[in-house]
C-alpha cells in the first residue's frame, strides 16, 4: 500500500517515504455487516475509481514527537482497528483465507458474495513532506489530494497516509480513508485515540470488531425485529416516490450541491425544538420534509434518515460503518408547521430507533410493497445529521424572540456552490455539517427532477421557515411560496390516486402495449373498501383476454416488468378480463367479465420478475 504519488500541494517538499510494518491480533474473513453492506452497495453504483466514497481527514501533531514516534502511532492504529486492515473481495475469488474464519456463512445477507477479510499483518508506506508553512493547513490540502482517486477495495488497504513536518518536526498527519473503513462517528473516535498513542499510552484494545459485528448480526435469533415491522409500516404509507412528475433535460453534470452557514436557523431551531418539546433533529428533519412535499406536491414526505446505530450495545465502540438508512414517513397534510413538527418528531425518533436490521429482510418487505401498490417505489430521497449528538454547542447568545436581533443575526448567513457530480444515488440529499456555532446545511438535488438552483432556494427557504415560525404559526400550505420555491406542475392527466401522483394516459398506453392491442383500458373508479390506505379512488384495468394474458395474475406480472423503473405509471389496482371489447370506450365497464382480480396474490408472479 502505497501513499499515492508526490504532492502536488504549494509549499509542500516531498521527503523519503517511510514504511510501517503491522501486525494485529488477528486476521479473518467473515460476511459483510449490515452497515457496510449498504456503503458497499452504493460503490458499486459508481464507477470504478469514483472517490466519492473516500473521506479526508487531517489530525494535528502537538507536542515534541518525533517522526519515529508518530510511525509508531500509526502502527499502533492500524493494528488495534481491524476495519484499517480490510478488504473486500469476491468470497473465494482467490482461494485465500487470511487468517481465522470466523463464521461458516460468509456471504453477505442481500446475496453479494462479496466478504470482509482482515489482513492480520502488512506493510504501509507513509508518506514525508516538509511544510515552508502553516503545516496544518498543508496537510488538509494533501489528505484531499490523497482521497482524490478511489480505492482498490480488493487489493489496497482503505488509508492512505502521510506525515507534515516543519523544521523536521511532525506537525500533522493527512490521511485518505474509505467510507467502508470509518464513519463520522469512527473519525471521532479515532481523533480521540490519536494523541494517547503518540504519547505512547497503552490503550484498551477495541470492546467490538466489524468481524465481531457480523457475528452478531447473523446470531439466533438475529437483531431487527422490531425495525423490520417500523419498515413494513412505513413503506405502505410512503408515496412510491417523492419525484412522481415528468423528469426534465438534466443539467451537465446532473447532480448539484448547494451549502449555507446560518445562525440565525440555529437560533430559530432551537428556540423551536425548546417550545415543542422537540429535537433540532427533528426540527431540520421536519423542515426539509416540508420543503421537499411543497415542491412535489405532496402531502405525506418520506426521507431516509442516516441513522448512526451507535446506541445499540458494542457498536458504541467499534470502529467501522454501522450507519444504516431509516424510513421516516411525515404527514403534512392540513395543519400548521407546529403540528408538524409534534408528529414529525415521534416519527423521527421512532426512525432513529429502528435503524438496525437485515438488508436482506427490508429488501424483501421493499419489493413485497412495490409488488402490492403496482410499481417500482423509488425513495431516494435522503436527511443525514452528522453534527455530534445532534446538536449545536456555542451558538450566538441571540434571543430569538427578539425580532431585531434575529435579523440582524441573518445578516451573517453565507451561501455557497459545492460542487457538481455526474453520478449520485439520490434524487435529493439534506444534510447538515459538523459546524458546532451555525446551522451549516446542504442540499444535494438531481436536476432530472429539479432545477439545480433549487438547492440553493431551498436552502434560504429553510432559514426563512424557521425563523417566521418561531415569531408566527406558518400553515403547511404557504410554505412553497415562504420559501420562493415553485411547486413542479403536473400535465393534464396526471392523478392523484392515494400518495401516489400516476399519470394515466401512460398507464393506459403501457397496459395497452403490455396486451400488445388496443383493446384496453384503464378507468379511475371509486375505490370503495378495496384500498389499504384510505384512498378516493383506484385504476383498474379492463381487456380482452388472450394466451398468455388470460389471469389477473399474469396480466400483473407483464405490467410489472414493463413498468419497471418508471415514476410516472402505477399497475391498476384491479383488473377486470373480458370475453370480447366493447363497441366504444367509455363501454369497457358493462362488458361481459370472464374473470377478475388485483392479480396480486401469488408469490410465483414475483419469482418470474426476479424478485
Amino acid at each position: 500500500m502505497t501513499a499515492g504519488s508526490p504532492a502536488q500541494v504549494t509549499g509542500l517538499t516531498a521527503l523519503p517515504p517511510r514504511t510501517v510494518e503491522f501486525r494485529g491480533a488477528r486476521g479473518g474473513q467473515a460476511a459483510l455487516t449490515w452497515g457496510q453492506q449498504g456503503i458497499w452497495r452504493s460503490t458499486q453504483w459508481l464507477d470504478d475509481g469514483d472517490p466519492y466514497f473516500n473521506l479526508a481527514w487531517t489530525l494535528p501533531v502537538t507536542g515534541v514527537a518525533d517522526l519515529d514516534a508518530v510511525l509508531r502511532a500509526v502502527g499502533r492504529l492500524v493494528e488495534r482497528h481491524e476495519t484499517l486492515r480490510t478488504a473486500f473481495v469476491r468470497n473465494g475469488e482467490d482461494g485465500e483465507n487470511t487468517g481465522e474464519n470466523t463464521g461458516e456463512n460468509t456471504g453477505d445477507s442481500t446475496g453479494d458474495s462479496t466478504v470482509q477479510r482482515v489482513s492480520r499483518e502488512g506493510r504501509l508506506t507513509v508518506g514525508v513532506y516538509e511544510a515552508a508553512a502553516k503545516p496544518m493547513s498543508a496537510a488538509k490540502a494533501l489528505a484531499a489530494e490523497l482521497a482524490g482517486t478511489g480505492f482498490d477495495y480488493a487489493a489496497e488497504l482503505p488509508i492512505r497516509c502521510a506525515v507534515v513536518c516543519q523544521r523536521g518536526r511532525p506537525r500533522a498527519l493527512a490521511l485518505a480513508l474509505s467510507h467502508l473503513a470509518l464513519d463520522g462517528w469512527s473519525l471521532n473516535m479515532v481523533a480521540a485515540e490519536w494523541p494517547r498513542l503518540v504519547a505512547g499510552e497503552d490503550l484498551p484494545g477495541p470492546g467490538r470488531q466489524p468481524l465481531d459485528q457480523a457475528a452478531s448480526e447473523r446470531s439466533d435469533p438475529p437483531p431487527g425485529g422490531q425495525a423490520l415491522r417500523h419498515w413494513r409500516t412505513g413503506l405502505a404509507s410512503a408515496p412510491r416516490s417523492m419525484f412522481d412528475f415528468p423528469a426534465r433535460r438534466p443539467e451537465e453534470p446532473r447532480f448539484v450541491r448547494h451549502g449555507m452557514d446560518s445562525p440565525a436557523a440555529a437560533v430559530a431551531a432551537e428556540a423551536l425544538a425548546a417550545r415543542h418539546g422537540v429535537t433540532t433533529s427533528s426540527v431540520l428533519t421536519v423542515a426539509s420534509a416540508a420543503l421537499l412535499a411543497a415542491v412535489t406536491g405532496h402531502a405525506t414526505a418520506a426521507l431516509q434518515l442516516i441513522v448512526s446505530n451507535r446506541h445499540h450495545p458494542g457498536m458504541e465502540a467499534m470502529a467501522g460503518p454501522a450507519a444504516q438508512d431509516g424510513l421516516c414517513v411525515i404527514d403534512l397534510g392540513d395543519g400548521t408547521f407546529a403540528d408538524a413538527l409534534r408528529h414529525g418528531h415521534r416519527r423521527t425518533m421512532a426512525t432513529y430507533r429502528n435503524g438496525h436490521y437485515d438488508p436482506a429482510l427490508v429488501l424483501a418487505a421493499w419489493e413485497a410493497e412495490a409488488w402490492h401498490r403496482g410499481a417500482d417505489i423509488d425513495l431516494d430521497a435522503f436527511f443525514n445529521d452528522v453534527r455530534q449528538a445532534g446538536r449545536w454547542q456555542g451558538l450566538p447568545p441571540v434571543d430569538a424572540g427578539d425580532a431585531a436581533a434575529l435579523a440582524a443575526l441573518r445578516g451573517r448567513t453565507r451561501t455557497f456552490f459545492v460542487g457538481a457530480y455526474s453520478k449520485v444515488k439520490a434524487r435529493i440529499f439534506f444534510a447538515t455539517g459538523p459546524a458546532p456555532s451555525t446551522c451549516e446545511f446542504y442540499v444535494l438535488v438531481d436536476t432530472a427532477f429539479l432545477p439545480g438552483d433549487v438547492a440553493g432556494r431551498m436552502l434560504t427557504g429553510l432559514e426563512e421557515l424557521l425563523v417566521r415560525a418561531v415569531a408566527e404559526e406558518v400553515p403547511l400550505d404557504q410554505v412553497a411560496k415562504i420559501a420562493d420555491l415553485d411547486p413542479v406542475l403536473r400535465p393534464a392527466g396526471w392523478t392523484a390516486i392515494g400518495n401516489d401522483w400516476v399519470d394515466v394516459p401512460a398507464t393506459e398506453a403501457l397496459l395497452r402495449r403490455v396486451c400488445g392491442t388496443d383493446l384496453a383500458a384503464v378507468v379511475v373508479e371509486d375505490a370503495g373498501d378495496d384500498t389499504r390506505d384510505g384512498a378516493a379512488a383506484r385504476l383498474t384495468g379492463y381487456l380482452v383476454a388472450r394466451p398468455g394474458l388470460d389471469t389477473p395474475e399474469a396480466v400483473h406480472t407483464a405490467v410489472m416488468r414493463a413498468a419497471a423503473g418508471r415514476t410516472d405509471v402505477l399497475a391498476p389496482h384491479h383488473y377486470v378480463l373480458c370475453a370480447a371489447p366493447p363497441a366504444g370506450p367509455a363501454g369497457w365497464p358493462a362488458c361481459p367479465r370472464l374473470i377478475e382480480g388485483d392479480g396480486r396474490a401469488p408469490s410465483s408472479a414475483m419469482t418470474l420478475l426476479g424478485r
